[in-house]
């Protein structure tokens, strides 16, 4: 297998995608039947995991039972609002590219919230999320890599793919978008770098 091939995962596991396919999405995040938390997920670690962290939209009686009482800030805020609150911080990016960064950082600490910011400016979103500023991150994305996403296979592993698969933690995935990384926009061989059209891209599916 020559270069790298990359695999982003289809966000559309649980819950995001579970959500947004079945209209959920337009429910208040305590009423969501696809928020199927751990059983073991406690305190912290709820919010350092982007699949089910809220940042400040969890209600008083679910920051009780998750033990979350005093590690957020009192007040509780709905989507609306979060949502009005994480666009005026895009806008006031000097350039797409900072747009970019900013949104990446939100989908690593909370995915329901980013899908739902682009699913609902998509129009002002889509080029910062993808071309043509997609280019421009995969040069970058070496550099700027702060949380892993995706799979990579590369010719050292040709032996091991098939095990390899089993190491993907999420089991209902809908969507798989894969590359070699080499013909990225006609910007040439990226390798590893590419995976960067396998996130833009399988943002735009969740949000189409």
């Amino acid at each position: 297998v020559g270069g790298h091939a990359v695999v982003e995962r289809g966000i559309a596991e649980k819950p995001a995608d579970l959500a947004y396919r079945t209209g959920l999405s337009r429910k208040p995040y305590h009423l969501r039947r696809a928020m199927r938390l751990p059983p073991d997920r406690h305190g912290v670690e709820v919010m350092l995991d982007p699949l089910y962290n809220k940042g400040t939209a969890y209600p008083e009686g679910e920051r009780d039972r998750l033990g979350l009482r005093g590690l957020l800030p009192p007040t509780s805020l709905n989507h609306r609002t979060q949502i009005e609150k994480i666009m005026k911080r895009v806008r006031s990016k000097a350039s797409d590219m900072d747009k970019n960064l900013f949104l990446r950082d939100l989908h690593d600490r909370n995915e329901t919230l980013f899908h739902r910011v682009l699913l609902e400016n998509i129009k002002e979103l889509a080029p910062v999320i993808y071309t043509p500023t997609v280019g421009r991150v995969c040069q970058t994305f070496g550099s700027e890599f702060t949380r892993p996403r995706g799979m990579y296979f590369s010719s050292k592993d040709k032996n091991h793919m098939q095990a390899m698969i089993h190491n993907w933690p999420g089991k209902d995935v809908s969507v798989v978008v894969v590359t070699d990384g080499s013909r990225i926009l006609g910007l040439g061989d990226l390798g590893a770098n590419g995976m960067g059209i396998p996130i833009g891209k399988l943002a735009l599916y969740v949000a189409a």
